[in-house]
């Protein structure tokens, strides 16, 4: 198989990988714009004397973050989907109305959720906030995002409210693999920019 014919078969599994991934990607940066307030945390500390998330993790981040992303995950599956201009590719739906909007929001909340279990072990790791975690920063809301992703897919399918498991239709093997090889970049390109733009203290 030549290099084109290759990329042609590669493309639109990364694409479709891509927009799955959408409500996370979305939900993991809308802390910068809706978070303030109330740490998680409270304030309180570890037995270690550090902060158990720190102030930089807050609930409403943690809760508007993922509403924010359905609403623009909302539009977006609008245009891409019911107008009919994305016939031309596997788009997930992230399943039926008004499911969807439950799904999207679990897979976001799983996203923050994860990245909030990795500041606590950050902390116990004796690195101070905004400090780099190679790895584990670019790939904490992904497992969180799948995780989550899965759990609200049994459910709404044992349930009855879907008349299948979103998940296993749309999360397939190399779609995941798609996501896991190229967050990792193309969540630094996203940080660089915040950064540049002056939303993030540090580009990564």
């Amino acid at each position: 198989m030549d290099v084109g014919a290759f990329l042609a078969m590669l493309w639109p599994t990364v694409l479709t990988a891509l927009w799955l991934m959408l409500p996370a990607y979305l939900a993991n940066m809308m802390p910068v714009f809706v978070g303030g307030g109330a740490p998680i945390d409270m304030g309180r500390r570890w037995s270690d004397g550090k902060p158990i998330l720190g102030p930089g993790k807050t609930w409403r981040g943690l809760l508007l973050g993922p509403l924010m992303a359905c609403v623009l995950v909302g539009f977006l599956r609008w245009l891409v989907v019911d107008t009919g201009w994305g016939r031309m590719g596997a788009w997930s739906t992230w399943g039926p109305a008004p499911w969807w909007f439950v799904f999207v929001y679990l897979m976001g909340l799983g996203a923050l959720v994860g990245d909030a279990v990795k500041s606590f072990f950050k902390r116990r790791t004796g690195r101070e906030r905004g400090a780099s975690w190679p790895v584990f920063d670019q790939l904490d809301f992904v497992v969180g995002c799948i995780a989550f992703a899965a759990l609200a897919a049994f459910l709404l399918h044992a349930t009855g409210l879907t008349p299948t498991n979103v998940f296993l239709d749309d999360w397939t093997w190399p779609r995941i693999l798609a996501i896991v090889v190229l967050t990792p970049g193309f969540h630094l390109l996203v940080n660089v920019i915040g950064w540049k733009m002056g939303l993030k203290d540090v580009p990564w």
